[in-house]
């Protein structure tokens, strides 16, 4: 499990729980992320106090429960949650994800090359679209060893014909979704998330702000152009917090999708823009 130190010592719990609610409350952080579903508990004391290092000594478990459980949420499902270990946990599945993808596009790239062929690569959001069985992890596409994949009934040997000749037309690879349509929210959502996390944000495709954007149809542009003015304003102020989703809502949607005019700024060079009222071309005020 990832462990955000600058978060983790600015947050309200190391300043207000004891030591020993603080350690019980790392154990079960600890704990949940190997939780089905991930990032929750169960909400029973004498299993509870067996993750926390109580045994069977519900008793003790129960003198530090408040403190340690402190921002879990109970759900629907009888279970507890906790927001921030969720949203590790969201940002961890979503690379495994992309990681599986990068995967299976080197193997088919391996596969064109040994075969001959010229079977097209998968874009990101039509592979997250697949059913799981047809993107296991550890599995590529048709090869050695009868390996399972998104090509995985596609006979290449068929296709590359004798030698290592053309692919037959009728022999082409089934297509990667069954019509060309826009990415759903939650694709689109991972897709920015991805993006901003790259140019350094704090912020996971499970959101809600991130699907708002998604839902709104906000651009690779737009989003870069709101973390553009998000990171000088950090950096203008001589703040160290990490540019979050909310942070980064308030700029969408207060400058970027208003349509202002983004101008040079005479702070931050040509290539920076200045979203103030009253700014000329050239920077004067």
């Amino acid at each position: 499990m990832p462990l955000d130190v600058v978060r983790l010592r600015d947050s309200d719990i190391s300043a207000i729980v004891s030591g020993d609610e603080f350690r019980c409350a790392v154990l079960m952080w600890c704990a949940s992320w190997h939780q089905v579903p991930a990032a929750s508990l169960p909400d029973e004391d004498v299993v509870l106090a067996q993750l926390a290092g109580f045994g069977r000594v519900v008793r003790e478990w129960k003198r530090v429960r408040v403190g340690a459980l402190r921002g879990w949420i109970k759900c629907s499902d009888a279970r507890l949650y906790h927001p921030v270990v969720a949203e590790k946990a969201n940002e961890a599945w979503a690379a495994k994800l992309t990681q599986r993808w990068r995967t299976e596009c080197a193997r088919i790239k391996k596969m064109n090359q040994r075969q001959g062929t010229d079977m097209p690569f998968p874009e990101l959001a039509s592979f997250l679209s697949l059913p799981p069985a047809l993107c296991p992890p550890g599995h590529g596409v048709q090869g050695r060893g009868k390996e399972r994949g998104i090509y995985a009934d596609w006979d290449p040997a068929a296709a590359a014909g004798a030698g290592r000749a053309a692919v037959a037309d009728d022999a082409s690879p089934p297509p990667l979704s069954p019509s060309p349509c826009p990415s759903p929210p939650a694709s689109r959502a991972l897709e920015l998330a991805l993006l901003l996390r790259a140019q350094g944000a704090a912020v996971a495709p499970a959101n809600p702000q991130v699907l708002d954007w998604a839902a709104r149809g906000v651009s690779d542009a737009q989003a870069l152009q709101a973390l553009d003015v998000a990171q000088r304003r950090r950096a203008a102020a001589g703040s160290q917090q990490p540019i979050n989703a909310g942070f980064l809502d308030s700029i969408l949607s207060g400058e970027v999708l208003q349509g202002k005019s983004a101008k040079p700024s005479r702070h931050h060079g040509i290539g920076a823009t200045d979203f103030r009222e009253g700014v000329s071309d050239d920077g004067r005020f």
